[in-house]
Parts: C-alpha cells; sequence; structure tokens
C-alpha cells in the first residue's frame, strides 16, 4: 500500500499537467471561429530573439523592439487576405506608433528576398481618401523562423507581444482593428 501511494500521487499530477496543458492548445486552435476573422486568443510565451534582413537593408535583432508593444504580423506578398489587412495595420501603426508601439512584418517569401524588397517599396495601399506605402518594419524570414514565434501554417497570422517581449495574443486571420485596439490599449 505505501509503494502504491506515490504512483497515485504521481498519475494525480501527470494528469493535472495534461489536462492543463490539452485546454490550453485546444483555446487556442479554437481562436478563430468559422467565418470570422481577427479572434483573440491567449497565449504566452517569449518571443524568440533572432537575426532577420530588414526589407530596407539592414539586420534587425527581434531584441531590439523590447520596451515596446508590438504587433508581429506573419504575411507573404501572393497571400491575398494578407494584402487585403495591410491598410488596418497601416492605420494601427498612425494611431499608437507614438505611443511606444510598432507592428513588425515578417514576410515569408519562399527564398526570394527581392520579392518583398519590391514590394514593400512599390506596393500601395487605399487608406481613407490616401494612397500609402506601408509604414511599419517588415524583415524577411522563412516559413521555418516564423515556426519559431509560434506560425502553424496558416496566413496571415500576427502576435501581440509585450514590452518585455511576451506573446500574449494570438489572432489567426485577418486582424480586426477594434479588438485588437482594444488589446493593445491595455498593453500600452
Amino acid at each position: 500500500m505505501k509503494k502504491a501511494l506515490p504512483l497515485l500521487i504521481l498519475s494525480v499530477v501527470c494528469a493535472v499537467f495534461g489536462l492543463r496543458y490539452f485546454h490550453r492548445s485546444s483555446s487556442l486552435s479554437d481562436a478563430r471561429f468559422e467565418g470570422e476573422s481577427g479572434g483573440l486568443a491567449e497565449i504566452y510565451q517569449a518571443m524568440p530573439r533572432k537575426v532577420f534582413p530588414a526589407a530596407d537593408g539592414p539586420w534587425v535583432d527581434t531584441g531590439s523592439y523590447r520596451g515596446k508593444v508590438v504587433l508581429l504580423n506573419i504575411w507573404a506578398t501572393w497571400c491575398q487576405p494578407c494584402r487585403e489587412e495591410i491598410p488596418d495595420l497601416i492605420k494601427l501603426q498612425e494611431r499608437f506608433a507614438s505611443r511606444e508601439f510598432t507592428i513588425v512584418g515578417f514576410a515569408i517569401e519562399g527564398g526570394d528576398p527581392g520579392a518583398v524588397r519590391n514590394f514593400v517599396q512599390n506596393e500601395r495601399f487605399q487608406v481613407g481618401t490616401s494612397s500609402r506605402l506601408m509604414n511599419y518594419p517588415i524583415l524577411i524570414g522563412s516559413e521555418g523562423a516564423a515556426r519559431e514565434f509560434g506560425f502553424e501554417g496558416e496566413l496571415p497570422v500576427s502576435f501581440l507581444v509585450t514590452r518585455e517581449g511576451k506573446e500574449v495574443k494570438i489572432i489567426r486571420g485577418n486582424v480586426a482593428s477594434e479588438e485588437v485596439s482594444k488589446a493593445i490599449e491595455r498593453l500600452l
């Protein structure tokens, strides 16, 4: 009987941890309901510290964004839903940039950084009554590198990151400006 008690306790502890793990995983996968875009779900992981080339030339260390609230947006130039959300991202950047906030685009282009640079320099988006270029930094990476941030294969996806570099929200699909704005306000 004395030998069975530690096994029973160990089994209960394992079951509790297992339930917590699977509950967290299922909440992430249920973050966006069928037909909805931009649903937020909580996640708790550190944003990886990596160095990537920027579309405007120099390499950027993701650790350089510590101290700012960051919306890390994983996208590709060929992804139509990604392109459709860019005007909303431009507006979010304009709205919050003066308050230690930035959007960071992370382009996964399948080995063609020239396509990203060309897109960022030349593609204009209708925002209100004006046509604008993207107004936030764009890093160029790979699908493998994006997976380190939490990317699971569906574009677009965004991660809201605290000033301390912790990913706290995941947004699958297009960013819903109002809902994301409220989450950004809480972190600022």
